[in-house]
């Protein structure tokens, strides 16, 4: 395996959703305390998460850097579109992130079976539950949507994918924990040099 650069469509689908956060912010929209926000990015094709991210607010910064993220991963690599809900963070977030300004397609929904997310919808779905066992997070500083990420993309198989991880379907296949985490180690340590 060469690294850990994941082979991906030409689309990814993005979303957000609020988790319970130990001294988060409060939500005026939904008029929650303790509250922050998990931006994840997602493949089209291989259903790689891409990127998993934390931020105190829903704004375009914090869409901004699960973008920034997803570029890093991708090891500088842009899709042509991008598919989100209508909050608006997302037109700002992908004007201001992206060199190439991919075709921005948003107030995708589940009853647009042209347009929809349900991919990602899914994902959110089963980190919603997830949160829900470990009753919130405790910081800002948290591993704990990495590690989702990489339990979703690597030791999950996934139904749609003819029994294949994600991570399998993108190209990657470590032979085990221990490539997996050396391969990982040293494309953290490239990602953080762009």
């Amino acid at each position: 395996m060469n690294g850990l650069s994941p082979k991906l469509s030409d689309t990814w689908h993005a979303d957000e959703l609020f988790v319970k956060m130990k001294g988060g912010v409060k939500d005026t929209q939904y008029n929650q305390k303790n509250m922050a926000c998990l931006w994840n990015i997602m493949d089209r094709k291989t259903r790689f998460l891409i990127a998993s991210r934390l931020s105190e607010k829903r704004d375009s910064f914090g869409a901004m850097a699960a973008f920034n993220r997803a570029i890093r991963v991708a090891h500088g690599s842009e899709p042509e579109r991008v598919l989100t809900d209508a909050a608006p963070a997302y037109t700002e977030g992908i004007r201001r992130t992206f060199q190439n300004r991919p075709q921005h397609i948003a107030k995708v929904g589940i009853g647009k079976p042209h347009a929809n997310n349900n991919r990602i919808e899914r994902l959110n779905g089963t980190l919603r539950e997830r949160a829900k066992v470990q009753r919130g997070l405790k910081s800002m500083k948290t591993q704990l949507a990495e590690e989702q990420r990489i339990q979703y993309n690597f030791v999950k198989p996934h139904m749609a994918l003819d029994g294949q991880t994600p991570a399998q379907a993108a190209g990657l296949s470590p032979k085990g924990w221990k490539e997996l985490l050396t391969e990982a180690i040293s494309s953290s340590k490239t990602t953080e040099k762009l």
